[in-house]
């Protein structure tokens, strides 16, 4: 399998349980961004962090946009617990994003424990088939027990996505800790999203490549 076609995630599992990496293969969906402006990780952050705010405005109505919203909020949370992008990063922003992340799943009815590449695999596949007018094809990618109670009824649950204070907040509170970065030179500049591709290409990092 093409690497540059994985995504290094880390299923989450209980109490003091070592993370295993696992690669994962995602949707188009969940690679594409709109942005050419920067690495793709940060476009991620600040294309995320976007969607979330103004009390997630932008996504009330569109659970396309919604789904990845969810979905790249799942994939960053795993890149801030990591820490190979930002080893320097403030630690309180972990423990903001996992407090948000369990907020964002408690919204659309999905499972805390669920591993974090299913959920990720599931939304971003969502995403995809919704824009492609393919609305069973969306509720048949939100299987329980990842999701409860899946289906349609978490598909409704995404178009009816209200504000999420938590994830807005630590949305923001990432941006700006990844600016305060880019002054301080606290990017390790090694990882899987940000380093493939041709100027513009897709890549592994929900985003666009350099």
């Amino acid at each position: 399998m093409n690497r540059r076609a994985l995504i290094l995630v880390l299923p989450l599992a209980v109490g003091a349980c070592a993370e295993l990496r696992t690669p994962q293969q995602l949707p188009p969906a969940v690679l594409t961004s709109g942005s050419t402006r920067g690495s793709p990780l940060r476009d991620a952050v600040e294309a995320t962090a976007a969607a979330f705010a103004n009390q997630g405005a932008a996504l009330a109505g569109h659970p396309a946009e919604a789904a990845l919203a969810l979905a790249r909020f799942e994939a960053i949370t795993l890149e801030v617990d990591n820490r190979r992008a930002w080893p320097n990063l403030s630690p309180t922003l972990g423990y903001a994003m996992r407090t948000a992340r369990d907020e964002n799943r408690a919204a659309i009815g999905a499972a805390q424990q669920a591993p974090a590449a299913n959920v990720i695999q599931a939304l971003g596949t969502v995403s995809q088939r919704l824009h492609a007018n393919d609305r069973a094809g969306a509720a048949a990618a939100l299987p329980p027990p990842t999701f409860e109670p899946g289906g349609d009824v978490t598909l409704d649950r995404l178009g009816e996505v209200g504000p999420l204070p938590a994830a807005e907040q630590a949305m923001a509170a990432l941006v700006r800790e990844v600016r305060r970065l880019d002054l301080d030179a606290g990017w390790a500049g090694a990882g899987p999203w940000w380093q493939n591709g041709a100027p513009g290409a897709i890549t592994d990092g929900l985003g666009r490549g350099y």
